[in-house]
């Protein structure tokens, strides 16, 4: 899809090995800025389809209504925070321990991008030369930290999807926001279906080399051609500007 001001998108949402999809995505354009968002229901939990729809609406929500008076980090903060409540809401009114992850980008007229994360959905800013990605919020990543674990036994560790956040399971929340500049780069947001199969390499190589809707296609191939066993959700944005 064709964006203002250079920007180009495309997003897609693959059933995978599973019997439902769980992941839920969001684009969308208010106030001059571009919204995208990926959530990944906690396939463990009852309702984890509900509760990553819910994150994603209620981000729409909240940005759609509160760009005048609030900077676009602050406005992350308070949409991840609100999804949190109603979703802990929801499971107490149904006794229900749905949970979701959310890795949900901003981006402005001058390529500035703010994201904020909670759980192991990832945002990747992406240039020939360097493939970053937002923290993981997950027990494996404490051992790739720690120097226990290098990212690649990462992909393969048995406790790879245990997490130490995500929205609706605890009253409190702590949300990881980073400030990148996104002018010339690719944005990719995925849920771990595809990052925890495919090397950031490959991801590089793919988005690098297509348009967003062949990149998510070839995505969400190179996924199942790994073996990948989760939904697997992606997000591919160009931005064009110099």
């Amino acid at each position: 899809m064709q964006g203002q001001s250079g920007i180009r998108y495309a997003a897609m949402s693959d059933l995978g090995r599973r019997d439902r999809n769980e992941d839920a995505f969001v684009t969308d354009r208010v106030a001059g800025y571009h919204i995208f968002a990926v959530a990944d229901g906690l396939g463990g939990h009852a309702s984890g389809d509900v509760a990553s729809r819910m994150a994603v609406e209620i981000l729409a929500e909240v940005t759609g209504e509160g760009f005048l008076e609030t900077e676009p980090a602050a406005l992350l903060e308070r949409a991840f925070q609100r999804a949190n409540t109603e979703i802990c809401t929801y499971n107490r009114e149904h006794r229900l321990n749905a949970g979701t992850t959310l890795s949900a980008a901003i981006v402005g007229e001058s390529g500035r991008c703010w994201i904020g994360t909670v759980g192991d959905s990832r945002t990747h800013i992406i240039t020939p030369s360097s493939i970053w990605h937002t923290r993981d919020q997950s027990y494996v990543q404490g051992l790739v930290e720690s120097g226990m674990l290098s990212p690649a036994e990462a992909m393969l560790h048995p406790k790879k999807n245990i997490l130490t956040q995500a929205l609706g399971l605890a009253p409190r929340l702590q949300v990881d926001l980073d400030l990148v500049e996104l002018a010339g780069a690719v944005l990719v947001i995925s849920s771990d279906g595809l990052h925890d199969s495919v090397p950031a390499s490959t991801i590089q190589e793919i988005v690098l080399a297509n348009e967003p809707d062949a990149a998510c296609r070839q995505l969400i191939d190179a996924a199942r051609a790994a073996a990948s066993t989760d939904n697997i959700t992606v997000i591919v944005v160009r931005d064009d500007r110099p």
